[in-house]
């Protein structure tokens, strides 16, 4: 656009010294040609601008460090073209703050359509805004430009990269962890619910064989018990006392991410949560399956982070005992005012980024988490 502008000038001021030195009538008829076409092209962008549709679209899911693609799709439904067109989007990934610009030039002819492409990614998970900020009609030079369309927006998700956590689930004697709930998808230990019947294979217990099947069958059968499961364990992020590290951020996310798939993995169902910093609320969402944890990520990665927010330990306080759990999982980069305080209601597991951590914490950092957390007792 600016090499445009330039040569427009360039051409103005060399058909306006012809005409001074040469008394040039052809070149005062160029030099003013010059002045009057970006204004008619103004009045005819004028004219088209009502008549411009813009919307923006994007890929639902990619990976870190991988490019997926935003389509910005122009119609003109006026009879006149759009000689130049200029189109800047604004990418934010709403759970670190990242933010990429871009700009993007074309054209449109009268009643005609243009799809534009773009790529775009980050080195962070996270949930990524595309905003199509401006759209401005421009004269061929570039030099007058005015605004059409609306501000339009599409969503992106980048997915963190989870890894193994072998999770162990300590006896806690002060709340009621019976459960009359069973998995339907794998065996446990509880001889008291079948799990499925099947036939009987070497290294199978004595205890499993079922007696009575087995004579009418005239064949070994068992019994697989049941697994109960467990539903009284809370998940929480915390989103306030954020540094601003991108690095320990983008740990976070993969930490609390990794964590509830494993414990889906263990079938035990838990309540994930975190703290909205720009409310001062406690968001709070019952996981039961894999498909409901696969629907919250996006609003998960969304949760931005503040250095000066309500703690999210002080907000669950405020909700109340139905919000806290029997078995608590903590994390945070820095641990929030009030967090020894749930220990009252619960088993709590604290995982900490800062150096400074508390007595019985675990202490992660941004390069090593996955080999710290590959074990975890809750």
């Amino acid at each position: 656009m600016i090499k445009m502008k330039l040569s427009w000038l360039a051409l103005e001021i060399l058909f306006t010294g012809c005409f001074l030195y040469f008394g040039s009538s052809t070149a005062l008829a160029l030099a003013a040609a010059m002045v009057l076409i970006p204004l008619v092209l103004l009045l005819a962008n004028l004219c088209v601008r009502g008549k411009i549709h813009t919307a923006i679209s994007a890929d639902l899911n990619i990976r870190k460090g991988d490019s997926g693609n935003i389509t910005i799709s122009l119609e003109n439904r006026a009879a006149l073209p759009v000689l130049r067109m200029q189109c800047r989007v604004r990418v934010e990934n709403q759970l670190n703050r990242e933010v990429q610009v871009f700009a993007a030039g074309t054209w449109l002819m009268p009643k005609g359509k243009q799809q534009l492409i773009l790529q775009t990614g980050s080195r962070y998970c996270g949930r990524l805004k595309i905003t199509l900020e401006k759209v401005n009609l421009f004269d061929c030079f570039g030099l007058l430009g005015i605004p059409c369309g609306r501000q339009t927006a599409a969503y992106m998700t980048v997915q963190p990269e989870t890894f193994e956590t072998d999770i162990t689930l300590l006896p806690n004697t002060g709340t009621n962890e019976e459960s009359d709930i069973y998995s339907q998808e794998k065996p446990g230990s509880d001889l008291t619910e079948v799990f499925q019947i099947r036939e009987y294979v070497p290294g199978d217990h004595p205890k499993q064989v079922h007696w009575k099947l087995s004579n009418k069958l005239d064949r070994l059968i068992v019994r697989d018990p049941g697994l109960p499961i467990i539903r009284n364990v809370l998940v929480f992020w915390e989103r306030g006392g954020e540094s601003g590290d991108l690095e320990l951020i983008d740990a976070q996310a993969e930490i609390v991410v990794s964590l509830c798939r494993s414990l889906l993995e263990h079938s035990i169902q838990f309540t994930i949560g975190w703290n909205d910093t720009d409310r001062n609320l406690c968001i709070l969402h019952e996981i039961q399956n894999m498909d409901e944890l696969v629907g919250i990520v996006p609003r998960l990665l969304r949760a931005t982070g503040a250095k000066d927010a309500v703690s999210g330990p002080e907000l669950l306080l405020q909700e109340g005992s139905h919000a806290l759990c029997g078995h608590m999982v903590y994390l945070a980069e820095k641990a929030g005012a009030g967090a020894e305080a749930l220990c009252d209601y619960g088993h709590v597991t604290m995982i900490l980024g800062d150096e400074t951590t508390m007595p019985g914490s675990v202490a992660f950092d941004a390069e090593h988490y996955r080999e710290q957390l590959a074990h975890l007792a809750l």
